[in-house]
């Protein structure tokens, strides 16, 4: 089952970007994360919302020991502040 990790939080948007790029850079062909977005969150300034797509659950659990995710999470954690995560198994993907 499809798995997708939600991360709401505050931080610079150029350097929240800037984190992800580096991450999906250091982790190619590495990590089990497929993609990735980054979107204001129009109801809170100055925050951010970061979706994680990954093909299950066990695979997100399996790309949390990796050494770029956790290099990756301590940068992110320097940097952000109000970090909030939600984890959500995917009942349904539809492409409309």
């Amino acid at each position: 089952m499809a798995f997708v990790q939600i991360m709401s939080f505050e931080m610079d948007e150029a350097e929240a970007v800037r984190l992800l790029n580096k991450y999906a850079e250091e982790g190619r062909g590495e990590t089990f994360a497929r993609r990735a977005v980054i979107g204001r969150d129009r109801s809170q300034e100055g925050r951010l919302v970061q979706v994680v797509f990954f093909d299950s659950a066990q695979e997100a659990e399996a790309n949390n020991e990796l050494a770029v995710t956790q290099r990756s999470g301590a940068e992110f954690n320097e940097l952000a502040s109000e970090v909030k995560f939600v984890d959500v198994d995917v009942v349904a993907d539809i492409t409309i």
